[in-house]
């Protein structure tokens, strides 16, 4: 019995002695899924549920022990992503780093379409609602206020269920070539109006080049919500 006890000992001692020799494999994943974290939590909103599960690694994998926490870093150019890469490196001797894959999931409430539309189409809020998704998968140009939706117009096709991204929408152009534009020009204490001709479309805050029904002349201004052009100061 006493030889028994013995043998277990020496063995468990011998386990713990191969472990202390060799980085903990453990240690390393906990490292890397708290940076893909931190990285994922970097680029959501606030109230974003942000998980990470980083890869096995291989068993054959042997490194020396950390005398100190390992440093994590992201590769030059990495933006979260449903699958990341994150890098560790001891910066003890003997020194190492090593690579590690990171499934990244960030769950956060984003504009969807609720309602069928076409391109062209200016949204209302009837047709928009708040989902939760995982905005990992989606790219970075995802919306999270209905506000930011409404009133814009498709540049394309949406499906109902779709994801309303920036790259969908545009400002719906409230001046058209060939329309009628009242010019508003400004400058210390004199302002002047005219009436000019819109060379190209126009939305609200655009830059428009306008022909001077009385002048000929073609000047540049910005287009206010009602569809005048300001010039001047």
């Amino acid at each position: 019995m006493k030889i028994t006890i013995l043998l277990v000992t020496l063995l468990a001692s011998a386990i713990l002695s191969a472990a202390d020799r060799h980085e903990s494999h453990d240690r390393i994943r906990m490292l890397a899924e708290r940076h893909a974290v931190a990285m994922g939590r970097s680029h959501a909103p606030a109230d974003a549920e942000v998980r990470a599960e980083s890869s096995r690694l291989d068993p054959r994998l042997r490194l020396a022990p950390c005398k100190v926490e390992p440093e994590t870093f992201s590769p030059p150019g990495q933006r979260p992503g449903a699958n990341v890469n994150v890098g560790l490196r001891c910066p003890t001797a003997p020194a190492w780093s090593l690579y590690v894959p990171v499934r990244l999931e960030v769950t956060a409430e984003v504009v969807v379409l609720g309602a069928p539309a076409s391109r062209g189409d200016t949204l209302t809020t009837s047709q928009l609602r708040l989902e939760r998704r995982d905005v990992a998968r989606l790219g970075g140009d995802w919306i999270t206020e209905l506000e930011q939706a409404e009133g814009m117009m498709l540049r394309r096709l949406v499906q109902p269920g779709a994801v309303i991204t920036q790259a969908m929408l545009e400002r719906p152009s409230i001046v058209r070539r060939g329309d009628r534009v009242r010019i508003q020009s400004s400058g210390g204490a004199f302002a002047v109006s005219s009436e000019g001709e819109a060379l190209s479309d126009a939305a609200a805050g655009d830059r428009l080049r306008v022909r001077n029904l009385h002048s000929r002349t073609v000047i540049e201004g910005v287009v206010d919500r009602h569809g005048k052009l300001i010039t001047g100061s």
